[in-house]
C-alpha cells in the first residue's frame, strides 16, 4: 500500500446541497448535525486543491456555510427551549449540558434570548436561586479548601461543571437585572 498516493474526490455545489439536505432531514440532533457540518468545512479547506478562490471551490463554500447557517438557528432554538427549561425546574444539570454545547458568546446569545422568553414575575426568582447557588457553592469551596482565595471543589464535593455555569448565568443576571 502506497500512502502516498493521493485520493481525489469531486463534488459540484449541487451534489453538496443535496448531501446536506440529506443529512439535515435525516438528524435525530442538530447540534451533531452542526458540528459534522463544521467538520465538513475545514476538511473540504484543508485538502482541496482548488481552494486559492476558485469559482467551484467557493460556491461548494458557500453550500456549507448556507446550510451550516440553518442548523445553528435550529441548534440555537432547540438549546434556549432547554436554558428556559433548565431556568424553570431549576435543573442544573441541564443547564450545565447546555452551557457546555455551545460557545461562550453562543451561550450568552441564548441566555439573553431565554430570559426574555420567561415572565417577568419569574426573573427574581430564577436569578436569584441562580446567584445565591453560585454564592453558596464558592463558599463551600473556599472552606473546603483551608486558604484564603483558594477553592476546592473536589473536596467541597461541588461539580466544576456546574459551578462554571451557575456563575457565568450568575454574572448575566447581576449585570442585566440587578
Amino acid at each position: 500500500m502506497n500512502e502516498e498516493t493521493p485520493l481525489s474526490i469531486q463534488v459540484s455545489p449541487k451534489q453538496l446541497d443535496s448531501f446536506c439536505k440529506k443529512i439535515i432531514s435525516r438528524s435525530r440532533n442538530i447540534s451533531n448535525t452542526h458540528e459534522a457540518l463544521n467538520v465538513l468545512e475545514a476538511f473540504l479547506s484543508s485538502f482541496s486543491i482548488d481552494s486559492q478562490g476558485a469559482d467551484n471551490y467557493i460556491n461548494v463554500q458557500q453550500a456549507l456555510k448556507d446550510h451550516s447557517t440553518v442548523t445553528r438557528k435550529k441548534l440555537m432554538v432547540e438549546k434556549t427551549e432547554q436554558l428556559v427549561g433548565g431556568f424553570v425546574t431549576q435543573n442544573i444539570q441541564l443547564l450545565a449540558d447546555v452551557y457546555g454545547a455551545l460557545s461562550r458568546n453562543g451561550f450568552y446569545q441564548i441566555l439573553t434570548t431565554a430570559t426574555n422568553q420567561i415572565s417577568r414575575d419569574q426573573i427574581p426568582d430564577i436569578s436569584n436561586w441562580v446567584i445565591s447557588w453560585a454564592e453558596k457553592s464558592k463558599k463551600l469551596a473556599e472552606e473546603a479548601s483551608g486558604y484564603p482565595d483558594a477553592l476546592d471543589f473536589k473536596k467541597a464535593n461541588i461539580n466544576i461543571k456546574h459551578y462554571q455555569t451557575m456563575a457565568d448565568i450568575a454574572y448575566f443576571f447581576k449585570n442585566t437585572y440587578k
